[in-house]
């Protein structure tokens, strides 16, 4: 339960520092930080040895991270492009029950699409929504998937009015995924 708290307070807190520009390095500060697991253990990540991601689109920067797999950040609006593994963790959970935990700090959140997919052969689940962050309109993507004991979220935030413009970055990140 403390694990769950702690993700969504790093994820209350990355959504409120990606809305001002003037935040992006706090944000790349705390990306660092945030994770479904928190404390001096963490989780062993799939980066490389079990999957890569290469995203490559006009405006977009990947930043290097070093308790983050893949970060890309807009650099015109801030808006980014996410992805992380978990080796040997939340395998018990649905995929449902997780990807609504990302969004469990959002205020007015209103769902848009919610449903079990696939993604590279695999079952996935995918959310989409939008709702207010200290006040601020955000929308919200997650596409969560296991693979070989391992999961993997991808997730897009962005200023509400920059997300119809993500949704196609997104699927064009989500298309640069290759699982080994």
């Amino acid at each position: 339960m403390q694990k769950d708290y702690n993700n969504l307070i790093c994820m209350t807190f990355l959504l409120t520092a990606q809305i001002g520009r003037v935040m992006w390095v706090w944000l790349l500060l705390f990306i660092t930080g945030c994770s479904l697991s928190m404390g001096p253990s963490q989780p062993e990540s799939a980066k490389g040895s079990g999957y890569k991601v290469k995203f490559q689109s006009e405006n977009w920067t990947q930043k290097n991270e070093d308790r983050s797999d893949y970060v890309w950040v807009n650099k015109l609006d801030g808006r980014i492009l996410l992805s992380n593994s978990f080796c040997d963790e939340f395998q018990d959970q649905p995929l449902d029950k997780l990807a609504n935990k990302t969004f469990n700090t959002v205020d007015k959140l209103k769902i848009e699409k919610r449903d079990y997919t696939t993604f590279k052969n695999r079952e996935a689940y995918r959310l989409e929504g939008e709702g207010l962050v200290d006040g601020v309109p955000v929308g919200l993507n997650v596409l969560n998937t296991r693979r070989n004991n391992c999961y993997f979220d991808f997730v897009s935030i962005t200023p509400l009015e920059s997300a119809k413009e993500v949704n196609t970055d997104f699927e064009q990140f989500l298309d640069s995924v290759e699982f080994k």
